[in-house]
This record gives C-alpha cells, structure tokens and sequence, in this order.
C-alpha cells in the first residue's frame, strides 16, 4: 500500500558574484523607495496636519501619532535592509544558503523510512538546478 503524501523541499542557492550583486541591486531600490516614501510622507504630512489643525486639538494629536508610526515602520524596513545589505555582503562565494522551500509530491509506502522522506534539497547556482538531494538516494548533478 502507498500514498502520495505533499512533503517540503529546501530550495538553496550556491553564492556567486552575480547572486550577490543581484540581492544588494535589489536591496538598494528598495531602500532608495523607502526614502521616497519617507520624504512624500513627510511632505503630506505638513499639509495635512496644517487641515487638521483646524479640526481641533484631539483630531491633530491622533493624526500626528498614526503619521509617526507609519514614519517608524517604514524606518524600521530601511533598518532591516540596511542589516540585509551587510549579511549579503559578507556572503562567502562558493557558500550555500537557503533560498527557499517548495512542497513537493512524494509517494511513501509502508516499510520505507521516515528519514528518506525529509530532507530533500535542492540547489540553485545562477538560477540553474545543479543538484538534487535526497537522503538514502544517491545525489543526482546537473
């Protein structure tokens, strides 16, 4: 007796220079549209608080705190990918980190061992499948 069961796949890339020139590229626009987003924020917010004030003492002072922590998300993203920049940069080339997983198909049968199920991997150097690993299985290069 068998059934197929959805079993989870680690999906990892091999660091090459191109992989890290990609992520920090990516990283960097997203820091550059958060500035953007920062300085719009801040130039609505001029105006706003100045309609606001109109309205009232209380109004102000609740708008004025939801303008702030949209401020202190956004800074609190800039940070992380500010932290993001660094960790890629002192990825090693050659170096294999997870990029991801992925669920997969699998077809288990009673007798086979658990430990053949978890576990497998796949990696990825420039976007292309370079190995596939499975545990009890011989390992499969591309």
């Amino acid at each position: 007796m068998a059934i197929t069961i959805r079993r989870p796949v680690t999906v990892k890339v091999i660091v090459t220079a191109d992989l890290k020139e990609r992520l920090l590229q990516e990283t960097q626009q997203a820091v550059a549209q958060l500035d953007l987003e920062l300085k719009q924020l801040e130039f609505q917010s001029k105006r706003v608080l100045s309609d606001f004030a109109k309205q009232g003492r209380e109004a102000l002072t609740t708008l004025q705190q939801r303008l702030e922590e949209e401020r202190q998300q956004r800074l609190n993203v800039k940070q992380e990918l500010l932290q993001r920049m660094q960790a890629i940069s002192s990825l090693e080339l050659g170096e294999e980190v997870v990029h991801s997983t992925v669920e997969a198909d699998w077809t288990v049968e009673v007798g086979q061992s658990w430990s053949q199920i978890q576990g497998a991997e796949i990696v990825l150097k420039d976007d292309i499948v370079v190995e596939i690993r499975e545990p009890g299985r011989l390992t499969e290069k591309g």
